[in-house]
C-alpha cells in the first residue's frame, strides 16, 4: 500500500510540477554557483519527477487532442515534423562521410601522405593523421543512426517481419501499433534513456561517478573523455549519441501513439501509421500532403495511403 500511495503521489506532482515549472526553472537559474546549478542539471535528467512531468505532458496532450481533434492533428504534425527535420539534417553526414573516405584513401594510396592539412589564409582548417580521420568516420556513422533512426521509422523504413500484422485489417493494425507502442516503444526509449544518462554525465562532466541508482550529485568540472589512441578520442561524443538517440526515438514514439489514437478516434478517415517525407511516387505522401496524411485526403484517387 505504501508503495500504491507513493505512486499515486508522484503522479499527481508530476502535473504540479508541470504547471509550476516555469518556478522550477527560475530557482534553478538563481542558484549561486555553477556547481550547484550542474549538481541539479545532472540528477534531474534521470530522476521520477522528470519521469512523471513527462507522463502529465502526455496526458494531457492526450485529453486535449480526444476532445479536440485540431490539438492531436497539430500535436503528430509538430512531433513528426521535428524529427524529419533532424533527420533530413543529419543525412547529409553519409555525404560528408563518403567524401572523407575517398580524401583518405586518396592520400593515403595515391600520394602516400599520413596527414591531410588544409590552411587556407594560413589558418589551419584540418590538421589531423589519417588514422584520426579515419576513426571520425564512426561517428559520422553514430550521428545517422542516433539522428535519422527516428526518421526512418517515421516513413516506415525499418525492416519489420510481419507474420499477423500484414494479414489484419487497417483498424486492427492501428490498435496492435498503439498497444505496441504503449507497452514496448515508449518503456524501451524511457529505459535506455535512463541507463545512457549517467553514463553520458559521467563521460562529460568531472563529478562523482553516476550510475542509475544515484541520489546524489559532485559535479566539479567538464571533462571530456577521450581514448589514449590515435583514431577519433571523443569517447564522449559517442556515449552523448546514444542519449540523443533515446531522446529522439521517445518523441518519434510518442508522436506514433498519438498518430494510432488520431487513427482510432476517426473512423471515418482513412489515417496512415506512416507516411513519406520525400514524396515517394509509390504513395504520395510527401510533406505537401503531410495535412493529407492526418485528414484523409482530399483525393484518395490521387493521393492514395500507404497501409
Amino acid at each position: 500500500m505504501e508503495a500504491l500511495g507513493s505512486l499515486l503521489l508522484n503522479f499527481v506532482m508530476g502535473f504540479v510540477n508541470l504547471l509550476i515549472l516555469p518556478w522550477h526553472i527560475y530557482n534553478w537559474v538563481t542558484l549561486d554557483t555553477l556547481k550547484l546549478k550542474m549538481n541539479a542539471l545532472t540528477l534531474m535528467g534521470m530522476s521520477h519527477q522528470f519521469f512523471f512531468i513527462l507522463l502529465a505532458l502526455v496526458l494531457i496532450l492526450i485529453g486535449a487532442g480526444v476532445y479536440k481533434r485540431s490539438i492531436l492533428r497539430g500535436t503528430v504534425r509538430g512531433l513528426e515534423n521535428f524529427n524529419g527535420k533532424i533527420g533530413s539534417i543529419s543525412v547529409w553526414f553519409a555525404l560528408l562521410m563518403m567524401l572523407q573516405q575517398v580524401m583518405i584513401i586518396a592520400v593515403g594510396q595515391i600520394f602516400r601522405g599520413n596527414e591531410i592539412l588544409l590552411s587556407p589564409l594560413g589558418m589551419n582548417v584540418i590538421g589531423e593523421e589519417l588514422q584520426w580521420l579515419s576513426g571520425q568516420l564512426k561517428f559520422y556513422n553514430a550521428i545517422l543512426i542516433a539522428m535519422a533512426s527516428a526518421y526512418t521509422f517515421i516513413e516506415g523504413g525499418h525492416v519489420r517481419v510481419d507474420l499477423v500484422y500484414a494479414a489484419c485489417k487497417k483498424r486492427t493494425r492501428h490498435w496492435i501499433d498503439f498497444f505496441g507502442t504503449l507497452f514496448l516503444f515508449i518503456p524501451s526509449t524511457i529505459m535506455l534513456w535512463w541507463f545512457s544518462w549517467p553514463i553520458a554525465m559521467n563521460a562529460m562532466f568531472a563529478q562523482k561517478p553516476m550510475n542509475i541508482w544515484t541520489t546524489s550529485a559532485r559535479w566539479r568540472d567538464f571533462r571530456f573523455e577521450t581514448s589514449g589512441t590515435a583514431e577519433f578520442s571523443w569517447v564522449w561524443a559517442f556515449k552523448f549519441m546514444v542519449l540523443v538517440f533515446a531522446g529522439l526515438m521517445f518523441i518519434c514514439a510518442i508522436g506514433f501513439l498519438l498518430r494510432n489514437i488520431l487513427a482510432l478516434l476517426e473512423r471515418d478517415e482513412d489515417i496512415p501509421t506512416h507516411y513519406s517525407f520525400e514524396g515517394d511516387p509509390i504513395d504520395g505522401m510527401g510533406m505537401d500532403s503531410f495535412d493529407d496524411s492526418l485528414s484523409g485526403g482530399p483525393d484518395e484517387d490521387t493521393h492514395p495511403h500507404p497501409l
